[in-house]
This record gives C-alpha cells, sequence and structure tokens, in this order.
C-alpha cells in the first residue's frame, strides 16, 4: 500500500450573455452550442445567447461574430458596436445592500503534532497563516468575530466537534468559510486524501480526517455559499473533478445561486513548507478593489503569482456532489466610516 506523506501546510462552464441583433433583411442560419435555429423576417432586435455581449446593428457589410467555435456573419449592417460584458450594475448585490449574512469561519492551523517523527514532522508558519486570515476577515471584512473559530494544534475530535456545532448553528441564508493548514497525505491505493490532525499517527488511518468526511460535512452544513480553503500536500484531491468556471455572471447572480466550492494549494503534489499559496491569497484579498470579492477573483488574481514562483499548481472548482449551483462565495469589505 502506497502512502504519501509530506511536510507542508495550510491546505466550472462558460455562461451566455444576451445579445440583441437588429436588421436582417433574409433569414440566417447560426450554430447554437446544443443546435440549429432559425431567423426569419426579422422586423425587431432578436435575442440570441452567445459568449460575449456585444450589439451589433447598422452594418453594411458583412461581420463576422463567433458563436462557440463557428463562425457565421451578419448581412446588411451599417454600424458594429462593441458593448462590456460587465456595468455597474452587475457589480451590485442588491439583497446585500441592506442586510448584510452572517459569516462563518472555521480557521485550523497545526503546527505541532502530539506523535511526530521523520515521516510527520513539525511545522512552522501554519498557525500563523491561520491567525493572520482571521485578521483580515474579521477586520476587513464583513466575518463577525463571534462566528470566527480559530483552531490551533486541534485534535481530530476537535475538529468534528466544531463542524458539528456549525451544521448545527448555519442557516440557508448564512456563508461559511473553512481553512485547513496542515499535514496532508494522500492513499496511493485507494484514491483518498486526508487531513492530519495534531493528534494523528502516521500507522492509524483511524486518527486521519478522510476528505470524504469533509466533503459529507460541506454537502450537510445547510448554507447558502460554502468556500474551503486548504494549503496541504494532496489537497487537490478534494476535487472529482477540476474543470475551471471562466464564466463571469456578475456578482448578483454568483451571490444568488448556491455554492460550494474549494480552493487548494496544489494537486495531488506536495507542497512547500513556507507557503507561497497563503502569501499570495492574503495579499490578493488585501489588495482586490471593490466591496464585493469573489472567491474566483482572488484565485484568477494569485493563480499565476504561485505557479511563476513555486512547483506547484494551485486549483479552483466546484466540490462535487454537495449542492453547488453556479454561484461563488462572495466576500464583503467593511465601509470605512
Amino acid at each position: 500500500m502506497k502512502i504519501f506523506f509530506c511536510i507542508a501546510f495550510s491546505f466550472a462552464t462558460s455562461i451566455s450573455l444576451a445579445q440583441t441583433f437588429s436588421g436582417e433583411s433574409t433569414p440566417g442560419n447560426f450554430q447554437v452550442p446544443q443546435g440549429n435555429s432559425k431567423l426569419s423576417e426579422i422586423s425587431k432586435p432578436v435575442v440570441l445567447r452567445i459568449r460575449q455581449e456585444q450589439i451589433f446593428s447598422n452594418t453594411s457589410q458583412p461581420t463576422n461574430f463567433s458563436i462557440g467555435q463557428s463562425k457565421k456573419s451578419l448581412q446588411q449592417k451599417e454600424v458594429v458596436r462593441t458593448i462590456s460584458t460587465i456595468d455597474s450594475k452587475s457589480t451590485l448585490i442588491p439583497e446585500l445592500e441592506h442586510s448584510v449574512p452572517k459569516y462563518f469561519s472555521l480557521i485550523i492551523g497545526i503546527d505541532d503534532y502530539k506523535f511526530n517523527n521523520d515521516r510527520l514532522r513539525d511545522l512552522n508558519k501554519a498557525i500563523s497563516d491561520a491567525g493572520s486570515l482571521q485578521n483580515i476577515l474579521t477586520e476587513s471584512f464583513n466575518f463577525q468575530s463571534e462566528h470566527s473559530i480559530l483552531l490551533t494544534n486541534p485534535s481530530r475530535q476537535e475538529i468534528i466537534r466544531q463542524l458539528e456545532i456549525l451544521a448545527s448553528k448555519i442557516s440557508a441564508k448564512d456563508n461559511l468559510l473553512i481553512f485547513y493548514a496542515g499535514h496532508g497525505v494522500w492513499d496511493e491505493r485507494i484514491k483518498v486524501g486526508y487531513w492530519l490532525p495534531s493528534d494523528a499517527m502516521t500507522d492509524d488511518k483511524s486518527s486521519w480526517i478522510s476528505n470524504s468526511t469533509i466533503r459529507d460535512y460541506v454537502a450537510g452544513i445547510n448554507s447558502k455559499h460554502t468556500l474551503l480553503i486548504t494549503d496541504a500536500c494532496f489537497s487537490g484531491s478534494i476535487f472529482k473533478t477540476r474543470d475551471m468556471d471562466l464564466s463571469d455572471y456578475g456578482m448578483s447572480n454568483l451571490y444568488r445561486l448556491s455554492s460550494r466550492k474549494a480552493m487548494t494549494s496544489g494537486t495531488l503534489t506536495t507542497v512547500p513548507d513556507e507557503s507561497k499559496f497563503m502569501q499570495y491569497f492574503i495579499k490578493r484579498l488585501t489588495d482586490t478593489e471593490g466591496k464585493y470579492v469573489s472567491a474566483r477573483q482572488l484565485f484568477y488574481g494569485l493563480e499565476t503569482a504561485v505557479l511563476n514562483n513555486t512547483n506547484t499548481v494551485p486549483q479552483f472548482g466546484v466540490i462535487q456532489d454537495t449542492g453547488d449551483e453556479g454561484g461563488d462565495f462572495i466576500f464583503i469589505r467593511r465601509q470605512k466610516k
């Protein structure tokens, strides 16, 4: 049986935007992702679904545009005008303008291992990273201090107990962020990843916490949005698939649709003892402008920096079979008074 230990820490779908075409004088065939449709005798604007938002009107020469992977032509138009896919209104979340939901956080950092040995050594900065994250969330974003739990060097029992408490407290209007910084293990034989709590024993897997256990809690906790951030070896094993969601619904739709997302420092590999992932995560969380910041914005902002400065590949995506509906976790920045 191959079990990989490591020394490391702190552990999707393009959308379619509305497009208006007007002034067709003859029938035109076009391709959309799932079949053929036909326009004929157009006398008023017709809404199509394509990948980029543009308005085509009054073009005197044929104009090429792309739908999916096929190019088609619009005839007898005079002017082509392009508008932005995101306007100022799309960055507003009406339901959050007057009422801020509860933001819960469970932040776990493990430096000291009770049964440390050559295969399971103590770490240096997991607790420091966890504390830095809690500080920025409660001081700069709308994470309420009374709902923020920081566990330093917790046992398996303590982690499970806090997950149970959160499951009993959190409602469908609340949001939850879970962060884990500590050792991770991958069992090659059964293809399962694990967190290692402070009382983990290298020869007893019953003292570990499997990714499937974490996934079950993410599915069972009845939040509006849950974001799992892990900075640990083999943390990418939380994903069944790793398809990236490159779409942009606008902040309001991202918040309206429930989400269960994860962001990890690597894939099925070891990660450095000193975490560049958390360094850039904290930096992007601090530097990204705007009242609302989505998890995918943060990931896109840190991905290149991590790739350029480490040998690891950070991941972001859906935690499958947990109730994700395509939304995203939104951080709300505290407004200066």
